[in-house]
């Protein structure tokens, strides 16, 4: 498989490291879970808020409100601040009010979703054609894997989702003991797929942390960008993971 750049969804930016040169030969993708791969189960979520503190939250705006909290977690990891607690309550500090939560009801409804994500995996959800993209890629050869910052509950979220059948492995930072930017994480997963780190390529959601971190171990680092929230991104950038299959 080689990466053409000019293919529609693949958008090369001027001074990037990957725009340039003769296409280079990929045997795997590894990708970000939650964010890529897997979503927060919205319905759910909205469902016990609505329950718990009577408030209707917008799932339609849902999906929007994921990426921007997304979004804040990026830049706070790029300034180097926050615990992983901290993350959290800053992700849904940002998604919530994107959905329908008001000042005075933020601090209530942050705890209770903070509370669901303790007692079971929120990010279970895969879009639908996700597992057919996953299989096509299959088909072709490649190895396909998951490197994600979680909890130790990475396959299980997988399984939920109905995807892990498709992967050849998983990357979990909790039982690694190394999280992403770190390139350590990066050649855990290029080693247990037996690929030299210029043949693999990462997909992520999240500059500071995909981007940043699979380039710096070598990896060919493809942001995946649906609401074109980082048009300035030095490097490849896809809207879909559909994009994936013009690469030819």
């Amino acid at each position: 498989m080689q990466i053409d750049r000019m293919q529609c969804g693949l958008v090369p930016i001027e001074g990037s490291t990957e725009s340039a040169g003769t296409p280079r030969r990929i045997k795997a993708i590894f990708f970000d879970a939650g964010g890529t791969l897997i979503h927060l189960d919205s319905t759910y979520i909205c469902r016990t808020i609505n329950a718990e503190l009577d408030i209707q939250l917008d799932e339609e705006r849902f999906r929007h409100a994921q990426f921007l909290g997304m979004s804040r977690v990026a830049e706070l990891v790029a300034a180097g601040a926050g615990s992983t607690e901290t993350l959290k309550r800053e992700f849904y500090s940002t998604l919530l009010p994107q959905v329908g939560v008001n000042n005075a009801e933020l601090a209530s409804a942050v705890q209770c979703v903070l509370k669901l994500a303790h007692e079971e995996m929120l990010w279970r959800t895969a879009d639908e054609t996700t597992a057919s993209t996953l299989a096509q890629l299959k088909a072709r050869g490649l190895k396909l894997a998951v490197v994600s910052n979680s909890d130790g509950r990475i396959d299980i979220a997988l399984k939920h989702a109905g995807i892990a059948h498709l992967l050849d492995f998983s990357v979990d930072s909790f039982n690694v003991g190394v999280e992403k930017p770190d390139p350590r994480i990066f050649r855990i997963a290029t080693d247990r797929a037996e690929v030299a780190p210029h043949e693999a390529a990462y997909v992520g959601d999240l500059y500071s942390v995909d981007v940043v971190g699979s380039r710096s171990a070598g990896l060919i680092p493809i942001l995946y960008d649906p609401f074109e929230l980082n048009a300035d991104a030095d490097c490849l950038r896809i809207k879909s993971l559909d994009d994936l299959l013009v690469l030819s």
